[in-house]
Parts: structure tokens; C-alpha cells; sequence
């Protein structure tokens, strides 16, 4: 690695580290300033409308409008929805779209930047320290770089950040910036950070979809209708992630509202046919991998029994440390495939069949390793 891009790694860490702990100092500033009773009640009405703005610009702006070009808008509409978006401090809209196609790219799989498979921390805040969580632009989405408006967001987007801490300190003071500025970036970027993790680990699952994604009511609201997470990841290319009437999805509504004025166009949809067939297949792929589970576990306690005895009859006879290492390796291998396949999270088909066949290979390797040491002890 080079000293530039060793730098590079160092500054990325930093900015990360400062994103995660300074407005932990505000939240931890604005109770103690609650505790003394220094605390004004229009701070909070500017921490609302703050917030609502900087999240609408990641929901509609970032998300729904840029990332899966869900609806169409006027350059000055598509500026607005991306310069709101900015304010959220979750980067430029062409980075966060190339890292939001990437997640889809390779949802919940090796390749994906916030699996939850590699932890709840990891889809929550530890992939953000990771420069090769965030890719290049060019690599997954270089359409964006011939958009003027995203390029000219994108190279303006610490002034926009910087507005939105300039704003309420002018309006409230120094309260105003705790609250507004730094309480708000807090909440806005956890909310945003555990559709990542909390909705990929926790809700229901209405679809069947390749992933882990599930629906959270609790995240749903928060978010502003993000956390409808398997409906998402079911339709992506959706502008409404609500699809029940009791889906509460407050960026869906903008969107409608936009519609009806006529602002926006093109917004895509789901036909209530095609959700119900979704619906059907989810049914009836759900008890197949379920089913597969079930089988895999029993394949991989029989593989670990007989493995067990075959070291025990044959490969403990034979004074090769090496064979009782690998012996050692199918073993180890083979409980971390049932831990797997038990685990509650999701776990795609292709993985499930490709365990079938990992047990298959080490059983193989085991019997043979066994006839070789036969063949020693002659």
C-alpha cells in the first residue's frame, strides 16, 4: 500500500470516528443542559424540521429518486431532494447511491458492504471504517457522473452539511446547535444505520426475496417509511416501500403529494397482482428452504459423527500430525455449517446448496484420508 492511499485510510478513520462521536457529545450535551433546565422549546421544533429534511432528501433524494430512479423531477426538484440530502452528513449522493447499488449487487453475501452475516455491529457502524465498503463511482454507477446536478451536489456537499449546523445556531444559538445540529445528525444517521442492521436482523419477511431484509414497523416509522425493508428489497425499483394501508411510509405520501401536483412523473409502482404472486411464491420458496435447513443440519451431524469415528477407529492411530490437523479442520468446518444453517437469519439457496456440497467434499476427504491411513498401518 502506498503512503497516499495509507493516508487516505487514516483520514477516512478519523472522519468516521468524528461522524460517530461528536454528536454523541451533543446527546450527551443536551441532557446535561435538560438536567441544568437550559433547554427552549423551539429547539426541538428546529431539530424536527431539520431532521425532516435531511432525511426526506435521503429517502426521496438519495434512495428512491437517484439510487433506483423510482420517479422523474425537474432539475430544480432533483437539486432540492439531493441538496436535502446532503445535510444528512451521510455523503455525497454519488457515493451513497454507488454504495447503495452495491448492497443490492451482493445483499447479505460476500461482496456487500453492511451484511449483517458478519454481525449486528458490522451492518450498524463497523462497515463504515472500511474504505472498500464505499466504491468507486465509475465501478457501479457511472450514469450518475453525467448528471450535472449530481456531480454539482456531489462536489458541494460539506457546504450543505455545513448549512445545516449554520442554520439552527443562527436561529436557536448554541442550544439551537446542540439540538439541531448535533442531536440531529445523532438521530438521522442511526435511523438511516439500522435499516442496515436492525432490518436486515429483525421484523417479518412478506416476500421472498435473496436476502435477509424484513419489515420493521418500528423503523418503518422512524425512517419515514425506509424501514419497510423486504417490500423494498422485494421491489426495488418501488417509489412506495408501504404497501399494506398500515405501512406508515411519510416519503411515500411526499411522493404522492408531488404527483398530484404534478411535479414528479414516472413514479413506479406494483400492481397488487404481482405483489399477490410474489406473496404466493414467497409461501411456497420459504418451506423449500426451510425444508433444505432441516436436511442440512441432519447431513451435517451425521457427517460430524462419522467423521468423529473415523479419526477415532483409523486417524488416531497413525502418528501424522498433519492428518490429525486436517482431521481437526472437517470438524471445525462442519460446526460452523450447522451454526449456519440454524442461525435465524436468512440464508440464501445457492449457500445452502453450496453447503450440501462442502459436507459431501469433507466426507469424501475424511474416507479417503482414512483409506491412506489404512494403508500406513499395513
Amino acid at each position: 500500500m502506498s503512503d497516499f492511499a495509507r493516508l487516505q485510510n487514516i483520514l477516512h478513520k478519523v472522519s468516521v470516528i468524528l461522524l460517530v462521536t461528536l454528536p454523541l457529545i451533543g446527546v450527551l450535551t443536551a441532557m446535561a443542559l435538560s438536567w441544568k433546565r437550559i433547554f427552549f422549546p423551539q429547539d426541538l421544533v428546529l431539530l424536527l424540521v431539520i431532521h425532516t429534511i435531511a432525511c426526506m432528501g435521503i429517502t426521496i433524494g438519495y434512495h428512491r429518486m437517484l439510487t433506483h430512479q423510482g420517479f422523474l423531477a425537474p432539475v430544480w426538484l432533483r437539486f432540492l431532494f439531493l441538496a436535502c440530502g446532503a445535510m444528512a452528513f451521510e455523503g455525497t449522493p454519488a457515493q451513497w447511491a454507488a454504495t447503495h447499488i452495491k448492497h443490492h449487487a451482493h445483499s447479505d453475501e460476500e461482496g456487500d458492504p453492511h451484511s449483517p452475516l458478519e454481525g449486528f455491529w458490522h451492518a450498524h457502524i463497523g462497515w463504515l471504517f472500511a474504505r472498500t465498503n464505499f466504491p468507486e463511482v465509475r465501478a457501479y454507477a457511472p450514469y450518475l457522473l453525467q448528471d450535472p446536478v449530481i456531480v454539482f451536489v456531489s462536489r458541494t456537499t460539506f457546504l450543505w452539511m455545513g448549512l445545516s449546523l449554520l442554520i439552527p445556531f443562527l436561529l436557536g444559538g448554541w442550544t439551537g446547535f446542540v439540538w439541531a445540529g448535533l442531536v440531529r445528525v445523532f438521530c438521522t444517521t442511526h435511523i438511516t444505520w439500522s435499516v442496515n442492521s436492525v432490518c436486515h436482523t429483525f421484523g417479518t419477511r412478506e416476500f421472498e426475496t435473496t436476502d435477509a431484509s424484513r419489515n420493521h414497523w418500528l423503523i418503518g416509522l422512524l425512517a419515514y417509511g425506509e424501514g419497510w425493508r423486504n417490500n423494498h428489497h422485494a421491489f426495488p425499483r418501488n417509489a412506495f416501500h408501504g404497501m399494506r394501508w398500515w405501512q406508515l411510509d411519510l416519503s411515500g405520501m411526499l411522493i404522492r403529494f408531488c404527483e398530484g401536483l404534478g411535479l414528479i412523473t414516472q413514479v413506479q409502482r406494483v400492481t397488487p397482482e404481482a405483489a399477490d404472486a410474489q406473496r404466493v411464491r414467497a409461501l411456497h420458496s420459504s418451506g423449500k428452504i426451510d425444508l433444505l435447513r432441516m436436511q442440512l443440519q441432519h447431513s451435517a451431524e451425521a457427517a460430524q459423527a462419522e467423521i468423529e469415528r473415523i479419526f477415532q477407529t483409523s486417524i488416531a492411530t497413525v502418528e501424522d500430525s498433519s492428518l490429525h490437523a486436517r482431521m481437526q479442520e472437517y470438524l471445525e468446518r462442519l460446526a460452523e455449517i450447522r451454526r449456519s444453517v440454524s442461525s435465524p437469519l436468512h440464508v440464501k439457496r445457492p449457500r445452502l446448496e453450496s453447503y450440501a456440497q462442502q459436507i459431501q467434499t469433507l466426507l469424501e476427504q475424511a474416507r479417503a484420508m482414512a483409506q491412506q491411513a489404512a494403508t500406513v498401518c499395513r
